[in-house]
């Protein structure tokens, strides 16, 4: 029978060896075992789960504002499951390979989820793009957080379905400006526009200079990134402004030695998946996200 229980530290060498067979889906957890140095993982944003049969792991979940599993099946979903029902519903998101966590969702008993991101191409490229970079991406600077936060926020509002700041803007704020800290948002801001003339003051109303590219490194493994955030300004979309904003920041982000640059689109917004498909990335999986 199987059961659900913390991995511990003897376990590191076989959470590694898992996480290595596929790099692009399991990225997060590969950045976490980077940091922590060890598959006993327990903090305020979330635990590392291994079901187990008899003694010996045969799969694990990241679970906590993510939940996240690694080579699950229909058996280990079940013994999830049984446990995240009894802890009750929270808010939290399913991502991962679609066929496990459309399982996983179907096993819950936590009612309707806010949302479900059916089909999701998980893309990856490990190779020069094969489109000319947009020399005028580069990362962004701390003062410059004024335009890319109004970027930021008509990206996720658009991508998810609900503003980051409707509660306030001061948590949304300090997520964007870290990242920026962290040197991991690329970005093309102007106050003209790459075919001249000025460029219209939206979304950042008060400031001159608008963002008409960003992307964000989210998670940073040591030899593969996965990139989210990705927003184009809606005065220069399907100009090719986003086929070279992203071919810089997979040829920058190559050049500083992370050899795969990875990342996942919903399957209805064919335009940037025709944009990705220039720049050379290649569907290597499908992710799905249920939002509870």
């Amino acid at each position: 029978m199987l059961r659900v229980a913390r991995l511990g530290h003897q376990h590191t060498r076989w959470l590694k060896s898992l996480l290595a067979l596929n790099p692009c889906e399991n990225v997060y957890l590969i950045a976490l075992l980077e940091v922590t140095g060890t598959a006993q993982m327990g903090s305020p944003a979330g635990s590392l789960l291994g079901v187990f049969d008899d003694d010996r792991p045969v799969a694990a979940y990241w679970v906590g504002g993510n939940i996240i599993p690694v080579a699950a099946t229909p058996g280990t979903n079940q013994a999830l499951a049984e446990k995240l029902n009894a802890d009750g519903r929270y808010s939290c998101s399913l991502i991962g390979a679609r066929e496990i966590i459309l399982d996983l969702h179907n096993r819950l008993n936590w009612g309707r989820p806010r949302g479900v991101r059916d089909r999701q191409p998980l893309l990856a490229i490990s190779s020069d793009p094969l489109v000319q970079p947009d020399e005028s991406v580069d990362l962004v600077t701390v003062e410059q957080l004024p335009a890319v936060f109004s970027a930021s926020v008509d990206m996720f509002t658009n991508e998810v379905g609900f503003s980051p700041v409707e509660g306030g803007q001061s948590s949304y704020m300090a997520r964007v400006r870290n990242i920026i800290r962290g040197k991991n948002c690329f970005a093309r801001i102007s106050d003209t526009l790459p075919q001249g003339g000025s460029v219209a003051r939206w979304p950042a109303t008060d400031q001159p200079e608008q963002v008409l590219f960003k992307a964000d490194i989210g998670i940073r493994a040591p030899r593969i990134v996965q990139v989210q955030g990705v927003w184009v300004h809606p005065d220069v979309r399907q100009q090719g402004l986003g086929a070279a904003g992203m071919a810089a920041v997979v040829a920058q982000t190559r050049a500083a030695g992370h050899t795969t640059v990875s990342l996942y689109a919903n399957d209805y917004n064919q335009v940037a998946l025709r944009m990705y498909a220039r720049v050379g990335f290649e569907q290597v999986g499908t992710f799905s996200t249920v939002m509870y």
